[in-house]
């Protein structure tokens, strides 16, 4: 991996950003007001309404590269508190948050840009976050080709619309798509759906990175609470991408696929 020097982590909830810090020598932690950070006992903290001052700080101390990593939510802005910068990007600020998720991350990506800070993703700092192809508990042998094409035609169309990353796809029934709720609720949403509307053991999870989704930022991820939810979604496999799809506590997953009669297989879109 390479040897990265002045980095910035911009740190959301979860396990993710405690295991990027342990990857780098001396990384300043950035944490926002009114947002999760798994960090925080380390964090200097910003406004998201004071986006001048943020950048002047990363510029004061020399960073060159960024990562966000971490759960993170939508910030609501209050332009009364705008200071001259943010006030100056008012009117692409609102436009890139009326727009999805992808949309806003490349306008986020850009104020970097202009900063000349590089944003960098969590899998170019850790070995090993992602999955090569291949089945990894269970067999791809009892899966349902048609529902895995239908799951990957729905994200197709939904990654066109800047739409979640997850699709649950059961006898060729969509059962869910994940939207601005995320991953949890929509497997809640599946896990509470009628009995009489499912065929109980067929079902597939799958989650794919949006086309042309800047994988610097927000690239999708799972870990064995996603597994455990599937399994109370009833569904039968958890379906993912190669390369592009962060798995945490990897050995833990693949135990508990094991342990639940879960299939886990890493596979390129149909």
């Amino acid at each position: 991996m390479k040897n990265f020097k002045n980095v910035a982590i911009i740190a959301g909830g979860g396990t993710l950003p405690k295991i990027v810090y342990e990857e780098l020598s001396d990384p300043y932690v950035i944490g926002f007001e009114g947002m999760p950070c798994s960090l925080s006992d380390r964090a200097k903290f910003h406004n998201f309404n004071q986006l001048g001052y943020f950048f002047e700080d990363l510029t004061a101390r020399g960073i060159r590269s960024v990562v966000m990593v971490g759960d993170m939510k939508r910030p609501l802005l209050d332009e009364t508190k705008f200071d001259e910068f943010s006030k100056a990007k008012f009117h692409s600020i609102f436009n890139a948050m009326h727009q999805g998720d992808d949309t806003l991350l490349k306008y986020i990506i850009s104020l970097f840009l202009e900063a000349n800070i590089t944003p960098i993703g969590a899998h170019e700092i850790v070995r090993n976050l992602t999955l090569k192809a291949g089945v990894y508990s269970g067999s791809a042998d009892n899966l349902n080709a048609e529902d895995v094409k239908r799951a990957d035609e729905i994200l197709e169309k939904t990654s066109c619309l800047d739409i979640g990353q997850s699709v649950v796809v059961e006898a060729g029934q969509v059962l869910g798509i994940e939207t601005v709720q995320g991953t949890e609720q929509l497997l809640g949403y599946v896990r509470d759906t009628s009995m009489a509307l499912r065929r109980l053991g067929v079902g597939i999870f799958v989650k794919r990175e949006k086309i042309n989704q800047d994988l610097r930022v927000d690239m999708p991820t799972i870990g064995p609470e996603t597994i455990r939810q599937v399994y109370d979604a009833k569904l039968a496999a958890v379906i993912i991408s190669p390369g592009k799809v962060i798995v945490l506590d990897q050995d833990e997953c693949f135990r508990l696929c094991e342990e639940l009669s879960l299939s886990f297989i890493v596979k390129e879109r149909k």
